[in-house]
């Protein structure tokens, strides 16, 4: 990733440019206007995995296929502020292949999910758009159909060696940490990773990490619990904070104890 030029930050736009967003043929293309911000989502089917490219507009580029939004103010400013953040609702992450923790043992897994670019502009809390580089499927998590959240579903490695894992500019790493401490093997064939309630950070290689997260597994009143903590991940290279939580979570679930996020 080329550090010098970042894709997230502040960018200055003059009236009437456009800029590009751009993984692949995945494109966010932003255009100043005297009143106006017009912004193009184009999304592909299938997630791109190139490097984001903040690109000026094509000489015969157009955006037709593309969904356009326009944010109407007094007058535009010449500067926009670009965030990475997490995905809005918690990821159903689904090993390739389930696996099992024995009693009394302690796990680590890395994984994996998609960013969003969110749009601000200059001394506001409210973006004008908020858009993932890759929108992850529909899923729900929970004991019934009753009772739990929709999420987003990922199909993921679950990576346990740190060496393996791929530098990738629209993705952020979560190191997992789950201990079984029930006297029966928990077998793991897919969990629930609030990432809405974690914040994001970059190291030095232009790596991004979500807070930490420890799961301790154990079954009180015959029911399946999960204690969760968590905190700044723990990586060899430094590492700066780029955006908070999306939220605080004001359930138990995120502060100590939840349902099982293990099923």
């Amino acid at each position: 990733m080329n550090q010098a030029q970042p894709w997230w930050g502040t960018f200055k736009f003059d009236m009437t440019e456009t800029k590009c967003w751009r993984v692949g043929q995945r494109t966010i293309a932003i255009k100043r206007d005297m009143h106006e911000w017009s912004i193009w989502n184009k999304e592909t089917p299938k997630e791109e995995t190139k490097l984001i490219t903040v690109t000026p507009k094509g000489i015969h580029e157009t955006f037709k296929d593309s969904d356009l939004k326009r944010y109407m103010t007094n007058q535009t400013s010449n500067v926009l502020v670009i965030e990475p953040s997490l995905a809005d609702r918690s990821m159903t992450v689904r090993p390739a292949k389930p696996f099992v923790i024995m009693p009394e043992q302690e796990v680590q897994v890395y994984i994996s999910t998609p960013l969003w670019m969110t749009v601000m502009l200059p001394d506001t809390q409210i973006p004008i758009a908020d858009m993932p580089f890759w929108r992850p499927s529909d899923s729900w998590f929970g004991p019934s159909t009753m009772h739990g959240d929709i999420c987003y579903s990922k199909n993921t490695d679950a990576k346990t060696d740190r060496n393996k894992l791929e530098t990738r500019s629209h993705r952020a790493n979560s190191i997992i940490t789950i201990k079984n401490a029930h006297d029966e093997p928990l077998t793991v064939e897919r969990m629930s990773l609030p990432v809405p309630a974690l914040k994001l950070y970059v190291d030095d290689s232009g790596m991004f990490w979500t807070d930490q997260v420890s799961i301790l597994q154990e079954v009180e009143h015959n029911k399946p619990i999960s204690h969760v903590r968590h905190s700044p991940p723990k990586v060899k290279s430094h590492i700066v904070r780029v955006s908070e939580s999306r939220e605080l979570s004001s359930k138990t679930s995120f502060l100590s104890t939840l349902i099982s996020l293990i099923d």
